[in-house]
């Protein structure tokens, strides 16, 4: 247990809540609370981030939270790092606006470099219209297989599709209102919970009981005849249940609209946040990050070419001009620093010798003279280092993509055979699975920067993947998810060893919707991006 210390959280005004919220961060470890008060909605909306899921999930559940619901109308969400830093990658529009630096009331001292949303409108708007887009074209779907299976006649196919295209409605509503979704509820309980949020949902939905309604029995019953191989005869229903469904989509789009002006009147009121890792910390941990390399290898130079700060992790990304500094090199150095850096920073490391660069600039080049500056180099063992022969004019080609490419579709497919077995033999999987996922990686950053890095840890592949583009933390919840240990797992699984497949289907799952999740993503930017123009089968 922490010891108790006096936190006062002046802009609540409420002293119940104030006590409760005290003793939670002194008992503990919650990272922010932002709080929002009611202006247009019946709730204000208190979001408190949590270190850990577990104790999200816990806390959730304190009779406190129902009770602060009841009485103050306040909306309690606790929300753990991986999820709140995977939604504020997404531009969730929800977590965008009530986790603004005006909403702060709190923020752990000892977690100091958390941030907190400062992103001003012109950056956002991209984020919000993506988020918008994967709506739309998610809906488009369903609506298209309703359409389809309505033209076939089958009525039972037809109210199920309904009752899932309602359902991703409903989650939505969910997310845009609470910043949370219910889906282990049934349907009706959703729409209960959700009358509190939109009083209007009630005009759209029949009510059979207190707190049923006829809608849902009708989808239980299509799902029931379809389960007994019976047929029901409701298509007279069909334009009923369109309307209701588009009663939904109006509500989510008028929140989407109402939700984006309010961010965009916010983001005219936001004050930078400054670093607070100042520069005497931040020349302190990068001297002993040099020191520690240079008692590894005698590297000529090292560049300091990004940073980045994500939970309660700085990530410091190096590149070491060296003779001699390979892959197991590079492993022992990470290894020291890790120990050394007490696991509040991490270093990303890549290393080439000065000749290897020189040749390999015919299609690298775009990735090394962006690191290669005055302004990123951090290290240099002499002044008189020759300099690159840089090509002038540099026409950038991704070479040998289409091989690079294949491999991993390939890997991919072949993980999906032994995966997909009826007969639940996994012999060799997490071999594939361990391939796949370095095969992605090194294709994915190639793709994106002109650069194939060596056969490095999984986690620096993966962090690698995170400077190409931010956009692909998105998948980072799997991973968080995953039943062990990611990258070790991975990194034990990149050599083979004679042994006995332990895989159960749960876990094999988790496997098959990361490598579809991420096979999906390669596809579109080399397929779908016309980066290969041709595909063989």
């Amino acid at each position: 247990m922490k010891t108790s210390k006096k936190i006062t959280f002046p802009k609540l005004e409420n002293e119940f809540l104030e006590n409760i919220l005290r003793q939670l961060v002194n008992q503990h470890n919650i990272i922010q609370l932002f709080l929002v008060k009611n202006t247009s909605s019946l709730f204000s909306h208190l979001i408190i981030h949590t270190e850990k899921n577990s104790d999200a999930q816990e806390l959730q559940q304190s009779k406190w939270v129902q009770k602060v619901r009841n009485q103050y109308k306040i909306d309690v969400q606790f929300i753990y790092s991986v999820k709140f830093y995977h939604k504020f990658s997404l531009g969730h529009p929800f977590i965008e606006f009530c986790c603004q630096l005006s909403a702060l009331i709190y923020q752990n001292e000892e977690l100091g470099d958390s941030p907190i949303i400062v992103r001003n409108w012109k950056k956002y708007k991209k984020k919000i219209n993506d988020f918008k887009e994967r709506f739309y074209h998610d809906h488009d779907l369903h609506q298209s297989q309703v359409q389809n299976l309505i033209s076939e006649g089958s009525s039972n196919s037809v109210f199920t599709s309904y009752a899932r295209l309602i359902e991703y409605d409903l989650e939505y509503l969910e997310e845009l209102y609470s910043g949370n979704n219910l889906n282990s509820l049934g349907l009706d309980e959703r729409i209960n919970n959700l009358i509190e949020y939109i009083p209007e949902i009630q005009k759209y939905f029949v009510k059979n009981s207190h707190s049923k309604y006829y809608l849902t029995e009708l989808f239980e019953k299509a799902k029931e005849a379809t389960a007994d191989d019976d047929v029901i005869y409701k298509s007279e229903m069909y334009e009923a249940v369109s309307i209701a469904e588009q009663s939904l989509y109006h509500l989510i789009e008028n929140r989407l609209d109402e939700l984006k002006k309010r961010i965009r009147k916010q983001s005219f009121k936001v004050q930078k946040v400054s670093n607070m890792i100042g520069k005497e910390s931040k020349d302190a941990i990068l001297e002993t990050a040099i020191e520690t390399i240079l008692n590894f290898v005698e590297a000529e130079q090292i560049y300091l070419y990004h940073q980045i700060t994500y939970g309660e992790k700085t990530t410091y990304y190096l590149m070491l001009i060296s003779e001699g500094a390979g892959n197991e090199k590079l492993s022992l150095i990470s290894q020291s620093l890790k120990s050394r850096m007490n696991g509040k920073y991490a270093f990303v490391l890549i290393s080439h010798s000065r000749c290897w660069i020189q040749k390999n600039l015919y299609h690298t080049q775009s990735f090394f003279t962006s690191i290669i500056q005055e302004k990123c180099l951090i290290y240099s063992s002499s002044p008189y280092h020759p300099e690159f022969h840089w090509e002038v004019p540099h026409d950038p080609y991704h070479a040998d993509l289409y091989f690079h490419y294949i491999s991993t579709k390939n890997s991919a497919f072949q993980f999906f055979e032994i995966a997909n077995n009826p007969k639940g033999n996994y012999q060799g999987l997490e071999y594939l699975f361990s391939l796949f996922f370095l095969s992605f990686c090194r294709t994915y950053i190639f793709v994106k920067t002109y650069y194939l890095p060596n056969y490095l840890s999984s986690q620096s592949l993966w962090q690698l993947c995170l400077y190409a583009d931010s956009d692909i933390r998105k998948y980072e919840y799997l991973i968080e998810q995953f039943w062990t240990n990611f990258f070790p797992y991975l990194d034990r699984h990149m050599t083979l060893h004679h042994k006995l497949s332990k895989l159960d289907k749960e876990e094999v799952g988790q496997m098959n919707i990361i490598v579809e999740k991420l096979m999906y993503e390669l596809h579109n930017l080399v397929i779908e991006g016309e980066i290969l123009n041709f595909e063989e089968n």
